[in-house]
């Protein structure tokens, strides 16, 4: 894998899908992705203002009529990852009935287009080419290889893409491409900060296991530790198809590990290493991984007590326990019950919904005749975007992700908050800024 192509999936709980995604990116079948992997140690973009293209493909107007406004959504959702993300176009598709159900955007209903790229480069390149004229932006996708998608983006430098989550660094650097939170190299020190504070004795006797194709992840999270004092005595990237750990457990139980940073796993790998753990009567103060929220995870390990799991989330916890408490995610809950009767948000739909959000509030900015240039002017201006109070504060308009975190933890079956206690985000941490090449 070249370096500084896949760069974090930093602080989603998708490690198992990037995973994937990475170990695909080093293909030789896919040019346009040896292409932009090159471009994507250039850094972050400042904020600028977008001067319209004279001519060209995609023209100011195109996807706007004079009662409907079109957008299109890209997500991988079929190929080696059948129904990844198919909460994402699920939830965009609640989002719009949603707005429609409103009266639209100053008398505007949305349309929404969505194709699946299938994992395959050259689609999502034609797909979102085809959406520089089909469409007046793209929403809310959420592609493993949205680099390729890099050449069209440069020569339409009008077209808006609003991703669910960047995954390239390479795309933050144009005008162009945003996302709700649209986090450079790095990771907040929030979960770090909290970490820290309840177990001050432990931070010197730190390790991490991590999913070798996902080096970049890890780099970005451990660093944010790194800048607080911890210090990693035992680590080592995996293959994607190891599940024993034994070796590793015994080799930290020796060691005196107290901590251990599973950030850029899995939750089936998090849960394989808990329950072997537990085996070899190996009790950490902590294990550290945003990516154990996750439903499964009770279920995959047993009867093993996981009260030392804590899990640091950049989200709310949209598996239900907020609904009461967060409006915004009981709204996005509530219309996504109407489209599939039953369905709970996750990661991806959050992403979607709230990339919908930003749309929206760029378009009403804009006023009654939107153009490309107008509603990208208008998103650089957005600085202070919470979705409506659904996600931490970030600043798309600068392309600066959010700092502010939920500290979750374990209490036997149940995931509990633990920071802040009732509702909201811990907001103690900074951003901790590294380069692409820190980041690998």
């Amino acid at each position: 894998m070249k370096k500084g192509r896949r760069r974090r999936l930093q602080w989603v709980a998708v490690s198992s899908v990037a995973a994937v995604a990475v170990a695909g990116c080093g293909s030789s079948s896919h040019s346009s992705v040896t292409t932009a992997t090159s471009a994507s140690t250039t850094s972050v973009a400042t904020t600028a203002t977008v001067a319209a293209a004279p001519g060209g493909q995609g023209g100011e107007t195109n996807g706007v009529t004079a009662t409907t406004i079109t957008i299109g959504q890209i997500d991988t959702n079929s190929g080696p990852l059948p129904g990844g993300a198919q909460k994402s176009f699920d939830a965009l598709k609640a989002y719009v009935a949603y707005v429609d159900s409103t009266g639209g955007v100053d008398g505007r209903m949305l349309k929404l287009l969505q194709e699946d790229d299938g994992f395959n480069c050259n689609t999502y390149a034609n797909d979102l080419k085809g959406f520089t004229s089909a469409t007046f932006a793209s929403v809310g996708s959420f592609v493993l290889l949205d680099a390729c998608g890099l050449p069209v983006l440069k020569a339409n430098p009008t077209f808006p893409d609003i991703q669910g989550y960047v995954l390239d660094g390479a795309l933050l650097n144009l005008p162009n491409v945003t996302a709700p939170s649209p986090a450079p190299y790095g990771y907040p020190t929030t979960g770090a900060v909290w970490i820290k504070d309840k177990f001050p004795a432990d931070i010197t006797h730190t390790a991490s296991l991590y999913v070798a194709a996902e080096v970049s992840s890890a780099n970005n999270i451990s660093s944010a530790y790194k800048a607080l004092g911890f210090q990693y005595v035992y680590s080592r990237g995996i293959g994607l198809s190891e599940t024993n750990f034994t070796s590793d457990v015994l080799r930290m139980k020796a060691d005196g590990v107290k901590i251990v940073d599973l950030g850029a796993m899995s939750a089936g790998l998090d849960a394989d290493f808990i329950q072997q753990a537990a085996q070899q009567n190996f009790h950490p103060d902590a294990i550290v991984s945003a990516v154990a929220y996750d439903p499964s995870l009770f279920k995959l390990i047993g009867s093993v007590n996981a009260d030392n799991v804590y899990m640091p989330l950049l989200f709310p916890m949209y598996l239900g326990q907020d609904l009461a408490t967060n409006p915004e995610l009981a709204t996005m809950t509530t219309w996504m019950d109407k489209a599939k009767p039953g369905e709970v948000p996750d990661l991806y739909a959050v992403t979607a919904w709230e990339s919908g959000l930003l749309f929206t509030q760029a378009l009403k900015a804009e006023g009654p005749n939107p153009t490309r240039t107008g509603l990208l002017n208008a998103i650089s201006n957005i600085t202070s975007f919470n979705a409506d109070g659904l996600v931490p504060t970030a600043n798309p308009g600068g392309k600066q992700g959010a700092t502010c975190m939920v500290i979750v933890g374990v209490s036997g079956t149940k995931f509990v908050r633990l920071d802040p206690p009732t509702q909201g985000f811990e907001c103690n941490g900074t951003y901790h800024h590294i380069t692409a090449a820190q980041s690998g």
